[in-house]
Parts: structure tokens; C-alpha cells; sequence
């Protein structure tokens, strides 16, 4: 013989695994088959689970990022007239005061809660 078969061990066990099956060709290969399947799951799923995170990750930061974009730029455009409502509002707030400034002391006089009696 020019090439003999060196490795009968695995032959050998092919051999038996097929006696096992009922000598069905077809239910050896689905256990061989179910075998692999079971021994690769685990990886398959974790790697599985961290794209799905990733894949939410991005979109929930796309959507914050989205959202800040949006706000930011209707801020913007609102600028001008919350200026010009704030100097108006600065304007109006000195003469309701007739230009004299109140204390504290000033506002507990008004209430009547002063405890000195002349």
C-alpha cells in the first residue's frame, strides 16, 4: 500500500457513532449537526446581545443629540423676542416702584407686623 490509512481511531468512532444512530446516515448528520449548534449558541448570542446594544446605544444618543440640536436652534430663534421682553420687563419693573428702592424693613412696615408702637 502506498498510503495507508494512519488514523482508524476516528474511523473507528464515526463507525460507532453511526451503529448508535440505527445506521441512518441522516439522524447521525442532525446530531452531529444539533451537537455544533448547541456548542456555538452561547457565542452567538452574546455576540448578538452586544450588537443589539450597541445598535441601541447609537440610536438613543442620536436622538438625544437630535433633540439638543432642535432645541437649541428654537432658542435661537426665540432670542430676540425674550430680550426684548426682558428690557421691557426691566423698564416697566422701576416705575411700579416709583424709582425708590424697598428694603426689607419697608415691606414689614407695610404688613403691619412692626412690634414698635410710637
Amino acid at each position: 500500500m502506498r498510503n495507508p490509512i494512519e488514523n482508524l481511531g476516528d474511523y473507528n468512532k464515526v463507525r460507532e457513532a453511526l451503529q448508535a444512530a440505527g445506521g441512518c446516515k441522516e439522524t447521525l448528520y442532525k446530531s452531529i449537526g444539533d451537537t455544533a449548534v448547541s456548542k456555538a449558541t452561547p457565542k452567538l448570542l452574546l455576540v448578538g446581545g452586544l450588537i443589539a446594544t450597541g445598535l441601541i446605544s447609537i440610536v438613543h444618543f442620536g436622538n438625544k443629540g437630535i433633540n439638543f440640536i432642535k432645541d437649541r436652534k428654537r432658542k435661537i430663534e426665540n432670542e430676540p423676542a425674550l430680550k426684548k421682553e426682558f428690557f421691557e420687563t426691566i423698564q416697566v419693573a422701576p416705575s411700579k416702584t416709583n424709582n425708590e428702592e424697598l428694603t426689607d424693613c419697608d415691606e414689614i412696615n407695610k404688613t403691619g407686623d412692626d412690634l414698635d408702637v410710637r
